[in-house]
């Protein structure tokens, strides 16, 4: 069952976009004991963060305030942004600082930085805070209902539509829920909620330079869900939240800082639900542990290839180098695991996983796409959002993954794969808490590619014909030539082959005496062997013209990809022909 909560017709409506603005500070704008002035920012912001060549070990902190007001407390800016996409991407940036609408900020450092900063702002439009409130109010209307699964903000409610992901989203699988914070301030409104996932998204695709939002879901502590990163709830996306282990896992953020208070017990409750719900989905059991490979990068605590054995629900500093999720939220996460674990199904229901493959056509034109498809069950029931493997067996007998796609709703699931070699083929699925489950495997040919034509259907009598084309995969072309008799029956005179240089050749034909000829080419053997249709050319006498008579004829040169006649099943493509006209 889909949780995703339905957008309401205002979340469909467009939305005005966030706004992007910054605040260049030199080295010299902090004082002796490492504290800036006040700052008057270029507009009211609403979230801030700091990006530059002297943030790498540099401790941040920033307070800020309204026109006139008074200063808020002090909050770590986080220097140094340890979520993380798998890949190097991004500059180095602080966490995001939720202001929620203030026009001047201080920032002060342990140590002077050693470069210059760049104070980075977003500002949410009024209307996207008026979305918040509605948002707010249809989650706790649809929270009343109970039961699971929970209710999930769609993107379109709190403005993501307005941040476009770089590039489409990926997929992985998902083995274990990585829990963070998002190191902000715990003061806000549940109608504040929206804003600050908006302001973190631009902030995460502008500033870091990622693809879209770290997170795949985000939590607030008055127990609204929120969908983070866009590519589908129930699909297994990539998400930039555990670098090395973003793959095998789905991240799930809480807004606010918890080093030193925990989360509520509403924001424990939803993260529970989201849980008991997401992990299930993919195939995975809520308790106990499991064994990553850690995919590496600078964050993380293991060089790649090191298996880490976490707990199904995690801490982010259970596989990388941070204090995220806080140490009091992380000190809740047995409680977390005890929650989610008693509404979670039984493990008994999760049954055995069968991966199906349809069997495949038997032999495949060089080049063309070998189609495939199967299902993916486990206990008898669809296995939606499941990664499946395309697999080719290798010259030394292992396997190969030629494609990687997912299950739809219904498990169902289909792939094209670039058939360039004969060879056997399976596909595989390896679901977390089960077996890995693999089909047959099945054998498919390769029909060859072949491509002829000449540039005349005339010459003279004691020339020759030049034939050009091109044959994959490479192998000898052979040319059979056949002269037409008076009794209108084609009989063979001789057979020449030709080597093709990169796959293309060029072959000459000499044509003795007058008549008309059919030349036929030939590449490969037996069940794989291609038929180029019959060219067509006559030779004529020394003082005939190689003009054709009219009407003229199509000449020798027809389209490709129809097979020549009486080729059978194992021809290839080949080129078509003609002796009209000749």
């Amino acid at each position: 069952m889909l949780s995703r909560a339905a957008a309401p017709a205002w979340a469909r409506a467009a939305a005005p976009a966030p706004q992007g603005f910054s605040l260049a500070l030199a080295h010299d704008a902090f004082d002796a004991g490492g504290r800036t002035a006040p700052l008057r920012a270029p507009r009211r912001f609403d979230l801030l963060g700091v990006r530059g060549p002297g943030l790498p070990g540099t401790r941040l902190d920033v307070r800020v305030r309204r026109d006139g007001g008074t200063w808020s407390p002090w909050v770590p800016l986080g220097a140094g942004h340890d979520h993380r996409p798998d890949a190097g991407t991004g500059e180095h940036a602080s966490d995001p600082v939720w202001a929620g609408g203030a026009d001047d900020l201080q920032l002060r450092a342990a140590h002077r930085p050693r470069g210059a900063l760049s104070v980075r702002f977003v500002a949410v439009p009024a209307a996207i805070k008026r979305r918040g409130a509605r948002a707010s109010a249809a989650s706790a209307h649809a929270a009343q209902a109970g039961g699971a699964p929970p209710t999930i903000i769609p993107r379109a409610a709190w403005g993501g539509d307005t941040v476009k992901p770089r590039a489409p989203a990926q997929y992985g699988d998902v083995q274990a829920a990585f829990v963070h914070h998002t190191v902000s301030a715990n003061e806000y409104g549940p109608q504040d909620s929206a804003g600050i996932v908006l302001a973190m998204a631009k902030y995460h695709r502008d500033t870091n330079g990622w693809n879209d939002l770290g997170y795949n879901f985000v939590v607030d502590r008055y127990g609204q869900i929120f969908e983070g990163r866009a590519g589908g709830i129930d699909q297994a996306v990539v998400g930039a939240q555990a670098q090395g282990y973003n793959s095998h896992s789905t991240g799930i953020a809480n807004i606010g800082t918890f080093t030193d208070v925990g989360q509520t017990t509403e924001a424990l409750d939803a993260m529970a639900r989201l849980i008991a719900w997401k992990l299930p989905l993919h195939g995975a059991p809520v308790t106990g542990s499991i064994v990553l490979v850690s995919g590496g990068g600078e964050l993380n605590r293991y060089k790649s290839g090191t298996p880490v054995t976490v707990d199904r629900i995690c801490g982010h500093r259970d596989g990388d180098a941070t204090e995220c999720p806080g140490n009091a939220l992380y000190a809740q996460l047995p409680e977390l695991r005890r929650r989610t674990a008693a509404i979670a199904p039984a493990p008994a229901v999760l049954g055995a996983v069968a991966v199906t493959m349809d069997a495949p056509t038997s032999a495949v034109v060089y080049g063309e796409a070998l189609t495939l498809s199967g299902a993916l069950q486990r206990g008898g029931g669809a296995v939606p959002g499941q990664r499946v493997l395309v697999q080719k067996q290798g010259s030394k007998g292992g396997w190969v993954t030629m494609a990687r796609v997912d299950t739809d709703a219904g498990g169902a699931w289909t792939a094209d794969v670039a058939w360039r070699a004969a060879g056997k083929i399976r596909a595989r699925a390896d679901v977390p808490g089960a077996a890995s489950a693999v089909t047959a495997s099945a054998a498919v040919g390769l029909l060859p590619k072949l491509v002829a034509a000449a540039k005349t259907t005339r010459v003279k009598a004691g020339k020759s014909l030049t034939v050009s084309g091109n044959v994959r995969p490479l192998a000898p072309v052979a040319f059979t030539i056949e002269k037409q008799g008076s009794d209108g029956k084609f009989r063979k005179v001789r057979t020449t082959t030709v080597k093709p240089r990169r796959n293309a050749f060029h072959a000459t034909v000499a044509l003795k005496t007058p008549g008309l000829y059919r030349v036929t080419p030939q590449t490969g053997t037996g069940k794989a062997k291609a038929s180029a249709a019959a060219l067509y050319v006559r030779a004529v006498t020394k003082g005939a013209s190689l003009r054709p008579p009219s009407p003229a004829g199509s000449g020798g040169t027809g389209a490709v990809g129809t097979p020549a006649p009486g080729a059978g099943a194992g021809a290839g493509a080949s080129s078509g022909g003609t002796a009209a006209g000749l």
